[in-house]
């Protein structure tokens, strides 16, 4: 147990270090003991055999801990509220990638429209709360059913088709939403929708810095926490559908259709469900994004944030559940990183996708066979 707690005190050292290492020579610094203890688990084999025993044997100490690590993140990164910023787009990445796993990766829906379904969430938080006056706490409960309410629409169209053509229907489906969002005059035009209020529970605005003892934390923690417990719960409820009798079927549903319904899957009853869910968690992340940035416009919901959200699946592994968490800690992070290399950094972010693809197809945290008991 000791063990699990020290790697995992390590991995947090070496990461707060490479994000706060501002100066040339610490950053490479940071980077050179990260690439050190990364050599050193690949290449010393009683190190990572020790390692995987240990976390194999005590499964809940290795979570209590990351859970202690994720809590006091934003105390270590208190000098920088941006990252505690960027830690908390992780974690609404994390929320939104596992809603698009349960669809991509599960059922074997395919959905590139990630982007647009976040931006229902984000727009129906905007004009529920600036429009219609809603508290931000209900809009935010109520934005996500909207989202899954157009993609019970858009479901017909999906249905009837299979393969490239139920993605060039998602990818249509992104572009309808952002001319919709450009153009009509309700949702602020280019504009977008401004002065969106903060979060608010109990009389507690999320705008206020909290203190933990006599040390202030900046405002953004306040949402890092929203963000940390939305995307743990989504994580666990996702988890579960996932081992229970209807992730079984949708895997079933993924592989083979015909074998599927042969079974006694009902197709259509079995893809609504997980489209239905899929959407619900990705408008949540949309919806909670509008209330932290306090702004939403067509941009912030373009198709290139489909691709990064199935980047984070793809990255991170197709039908993982722990992929997914991976996945978005290291591609919404990284690029941020690296914004010192201006436009290169985008070259090497597609390098590092081409490069998974390549040598690590199935994820870096690839999804496990299922057993039976």
């Amino acid at each position: 147990m000791l063990l699990v707690w020290l790697a995992e005190a390590v991995v947090f050292a070496l990461i707060v270090a490479g994000i706060l290492a501002e100066r040339p020579l610490a950053l490479a610094a940071a980077g050179v003991a990260i690439v050190v203890a990364g050599a050193l688990l690949r290449f010393v084999a009683p190190l990572r055999s020790a390692l995987v025993c240990a976390f194999a044997l005590h499964p809940t100490a290795a979570l209590l801990g990351g859970a202690a690590l994720a809590l006091v993140l934003p105390l270590a990164l208190r000098s920088s509220p941006y990252w505690t910023f960027v830690a908390t787009l992780a974690l609404l990445y994390v929320t939104i990638g596992q809603g698009l796993n349960l669809q991509i990766g599960t059922a074997g829906v395919i959905n590139l429209a990630g982007a647009a379904f976040a931006g229902l969430g984000g727009y129906s938080v905007g004009l529920l709360t600036v429009g219609a006056g809603w508290p931000s706490w209900l809009a935010v409960a109520a934005a996500p059913w909207v989202a899954v309410a157009v993609g019970a629409l858009l479901f017909v169209p999906i249905l009837k088709t299979r393969g490239h053509y139920l993605a060039l229907v998602t990818i249509a489906f992104v572009f309808i939403f952002n001319i919709l969002m450009n153009n009509l005059e309700f949702t602020g035009g280019p504009q977008g929708i401004k002065n969106i209020p903060t979060l608010r529970l109990g009389g507690y605005a999320f705008t206020a810095r909290p203190t933990l003892g006599v040390v202030e934390l900046p405002a953004h923690a306040n949402f890092y926490y929203a963000a940390l417990a939305t995307a743990f719960l989504a994580t666990g409820i996702l988890r579960r559908l996932h081992d229970s009798w209807l992730g079984l079927a949708l895997n079933t549903l993924r592989d083979d259709e015909i074998a599927a319904r042969c079974c006694g899957v009902s197709i259509a009853r079995e893809k609504l469900i997980a489209f239905s869910i899929g959407n619900f968690f990705i408008g949540l992340g949309g919806a909670l994004y509008a209330v932290m940035v306090g702004f939403v416009s067509p941009p912030d919901f373009d198709f290139g944030y489909s691709l990064i959200m199935l980047s984070v699946i793809i990255i991170g592994g197709v039908d993982s559940i722990g992929g997914v968490v991976l996945g978005a800690c290291l591609l919404v992070p990284l690029p941020e990183r690296f914004r010192f290399l201006h436009e290169y950094r985008l070259l090497l972010y597609g390098l590092v996708i081409v490069v998974m693809l390549l040598f690590r197809p199935r994820g870096l945290w690839p999804a496990g066979i299922r057993r039976y008991r």
